[in-house]
């Protein structure tokens, strides 16, 4: 099969799902967002990558334009840090996306 772009929470135990690809090539749990309706710890919603053909307690996000919309309307505030110009600057999200989605495509390829 393949791997996915998802959208995931802890466990209710608080760990790191096993359906979480944590290869080298992966992402981990990025662009975490909070969920004040839903108790810790599952209150952030982040995006990682699946492992090869996973189950378990995740949305897929199907497109890299789903990626970059989703980013656009979670990350509107948001701000990043830039080493070289000592500042932060704003958060973009297609930028995101294609670093999310390039690793993606290197791990399916």
């Amino acid at each position: 099969m393949a791997h996915n772009c998802i959208k995931y929470r802890l466990t209710e135990q608080g760990t790191v799902p096993d359906f979480l690809y944590l290869g080298e090539d992966g992402v981990g749990g990025v662009y975490a967002v909070a969920d004040p309706t839903t108790p810790s710890p599952r209150d952030m919603v982040m995006i990682g990558i699946s492992n090869d053909n996973a189950t378990g307690d995740f949305e897929i996000v199907a497109t890299k334009n789903d990626l970059i919309t989703y980013l656009t309307e979670v990350g509107s505030s948001w701000t990043i840090s830039e080493p070289d110009l000592e500042e932060s600057v704003p958060f973009d999200p297609v930028a995101a996306a294609d670093w999310v989605w390039n690793r993606l495509d290197a791990l399916n390829a």
